[in-house]
């Protein structure tokens, strides 16, 4: 049984097995491996919203906008453009894909910061988040990825669980620091469990930054990942976070773009 995809995940997943390059190569047959991936090469948000599994956050994306954007991007023309008019540490500028008993599963994303911003707060660019079991219509916050500016002037990357249990897990030694100006990747190994068996890798650029197991990483059979521009007080106003390249795979993608 094979994927099938759109036409700009097609190109995509050209972009996936080859490293990353301007413009698509021909169709490749990468089996079912990769269970949902759009590189925004049609200049519409189409792929997020495909088979009514995904879509914006808030659902009506007011102050909040999420727009295609003609460059910068990591591959190709188009990129994921999200602008934090809402400046709230709960809710922002954001856009979802959602999986139903899904299983283990590698979500990647290219992430670029197009100028150094000051954090007084946290900033959080992805979410993992589910369904209430007694109201789908709420949806519950679960692990977090933040970005925090420490007073050297360097960007690192955390963690953060809306667990009391867990909280705020320490930073990575060495820090996973994350460039401005220049295109990185972040990869999660997110494993859906209600009880202590779930757990949450990190990899930024390649390199395993965050290996967090035996907790309880979703409230309900559900999982929606949700990256994200949500952030109370950063300077200068309104912070602005490209995504480009993004998948959900049964495999790691990596940086090189390899499915393997």
């Amino acid at each position: 049984m094979h994927a099938r995809f759109s036409p700009s995940v097609t190109c995509l997943t050209g972009v996936l097995l080859a490293a990353a390059s301007v413009g698509c190569g021909p169709t490749l047959d990468l089996g079912s491996n990769v269970m949902w991936a759009t590189d925004h090469e049609s200049g519409e948000l189409d792929d997020w919203y495909a088979d009514g599994k995904g879509g914006l956050l808030p659902t009506d994306g007011a102050n909040s906008p999420v727009e295609i954007a003609d460059s910068p991007a990591h591959s190709g023309r188009y990129s994921l453009k999200m602008t934090d008019l809402a400046m709230s540490d709960s809710e922002g500028p954001g856009i979802y894909r959602e999986l139903s008993s899904p299983p283990d599963a590698y979500y990647s994303a290219w992430y670029y910061l197009p100028r150094l911003y000051q954090t007084n707060s946290q900033w959080t660019i992805q979410k993992f988040r589910s369904r209430s079991d007694s109201n789908p219509n709420v949806i519950s916050h679960g692990h977090d990825l933040n970005l925090r500016t420490l007073p050297g002037g360097q960007v690192v990357l955390y963690v953060f669980s809306h667990d009391p249990e867990y909280l705020q897990a320490p930073l990575s030694d060495p820090p996973a620091f994350v460039p401005v100006e220049t295109w990185f990747h972040v990869e999660v190994l997110f494993s859906p469990r209600m009880d202590e068996t779930g757990k949450l890798m990190v990899w930024l650029d390649d390199r395993l930054v965050y290996d967090l197991s035996q907790r309880r990483t979703t409230g309900s059979d559900d999982v929606l990942w949700n990256p994200c521009n949500i952030g109370e007080d950063i300077q200068p106003a309104p912070p602005i976070l490209y995504l480009d390249d993004a998948a959900i795979s049964l495999v790691r993608v990596t940086r090189k773009g390899k499915l393997f």
